[in-house]
């Protein structure tokens, strides 16, 4: 700043001082004059201070100095950037083509109609002023800038920042960035427990560039893994359909930390009945889905009774699953079931369609009872949905006695001490 504009503020403030010292003996005309020259340099001055906080990632001040700029011009915290966004979601827009622009734009999930944005919306937006946000936010709560419900300007209108703090950045360093900004804001109560749903941030992490908070948001509710929903489907399908395969296995790798037994939720199913399994080879393909997931399960050493699930849940795909996990055809699932009790046990295996599978069980297997149900083979089959009087009378035939038999009692288990 020159030396001439220096003299120049210090003038005014000392002649505006001057003049509301002499207010009582100034003519009221000439003394209203005068207050609206200075509401609108005051316009001028919020203003100008707005510009400047929509530029924080250039300017980088220290957050002592941040905090007196706001201190003394607090409407400069609602100031618009007029930037003009692409309105990329439209009344009508059909759901195929807004899927196609999610999975291409991601951050378009936070954009509207470009009418324009706060200070901390832009800053949410660079990893060199994304540790303001903290801040801004608290003081955007002390002046009540969105409304009662913004929480400082968190969440005004549909384009909110919680989204963009969930993903945005699009390079992994920024990700621990961002991450301490959600820590902060969840101390000081301004990210909620009930907003990773409300706001879909489980969705909008899960990408390379934002796993550690994926991380942070599933340690903090667990649960949502398995019951979030986006676009009215659970979280692994909707982000199979809307997004790359990158994203795929960041999902599966936490799903299976949290849900073993349900194998990562891999067969979870949708509405219609179709698994998360075979929603990702229909849009990612048999090799390139088997080889995500042979990534985090590995062909030689799954240690999980993967061909178990195949067999309940999507059968299908069993030749695809078998020739890459041969040594899991001969674990027992989480009920001691061997692979070809839970093949009988899953209904999808009838004498009709698969004559051999019932003809070449061994004697062993004709007699062995179900730990899952406490049933013999021929009781299995005759207790499904639709009962399967061929499969019945095949394996009664091999052992008559059995009919004759009570049903057999379970045996009790140690208690462990």
């Amino acid at each position: 700043m020159s030396a001439a504009i220096e003299d120049n503020l210090d003038q005014f403030i000392k002649t505006i001082g001057t003049f509301q010292s002499m207010k009582g003996s100034l003519d009221t005309n000439f003394y209203n004059g005068l207050k609206k020259i200075v509401n609108d340099a005051m316009k001028q001055v919020s203003d100008h201070t707005g510009e400047y906080l929509h530029n924080l990632h250039e300017h980088k001040p220290d957050e002592d100095t941040l905090q007196k700029i706001i201190d003394n011009v607090p409407s400069s915290l609602s100031c618009e950037n007029k930037r003009g966004w692409l309105p990329i979601f439209k009344a009508g827009t059909d759901e195929d083509t807004l899927l196609r622009i999610i999975d291409n734009v991601p951050s378009s999930l936070s954009y509207d109609d470009g009418d324009g944005y706060l200070p901390i919306y832009i800053a949410s937006q660079y990893k060199e002023s994304v540790h303001y946000i903290p801040l801004l936010a608290k003081e955007g709560a002390k002046h009540n800038i969105g409304g009662d419900d913004a929480r400082g300007g968190l969440l005004v209108g549909d384009e909110h920042v919680l989204g963009l703090l969930a993903y945005e950045g699009c390079r992994i360093d920024a990700d621990p960035l961002y991450l301490d900004v959600m820590k902060k804001l969840r101390k000081s109560k301004l990210l909620l427990r009930e907003d990773i749903q409300d706001y879909h941030l489980l969705f909008c992490a899960c990408r390379p560039h934002s796993s550690m908070r994926f991380e942070f948001l599933i340690d903090w509710c667990p649960e949502g893994l398995k019951t979030h929903q986006f676009l009215g489907l659970p979280l692994i399908h909707a982000i199979i359909r809307c997004n790359s395969i990158e994203c795929f296995p960041i999902f599966l790798k936490t799903a299976l930390t949290y849900h073993p037994n349900d194998l990562g939720l891999l067969f979870q199913m949708d509405d219609e009945g179709q698994t998360a399994c075979e929603r990702a080879f229909k849009k990612y393909g048999n090799d390139k889905t088997m080889a995500a997931i042979g990534e985090l399960i590995p062909f030689d050493d799954p240690k999980l009774p993967i061909l178990h699930h195949v067999a309940k849940h999507a059968p299908q795909y069993m030749n695809d699953f078998g020739s890459r996990y041969p040594s899991a055809t001969y674990f027992r699932d989480s009920q001691g079931r061997t692979l070809h009790q839970a093949k009988l046990a899953s209904g999808h295996k009838t004498f009709t369609d698969d004559a051999m599978f019932f003809l070449e069980m061994s004697d062993e297997q004709v007699r062995e009872i179900d730990p899952g149900n406490d049933l013999y083979p021929f009781m299995v089959a005759a207790s499904g949905e639709t009962c399967d009087l061929s499969a019945v009378y095949s394996l009664l035939r091999r052992t008559p006695s059995l009919a004759h038999r009570s049903k057999p009692k379970r045996r009790r288990k140690r208690k462990r001490k």
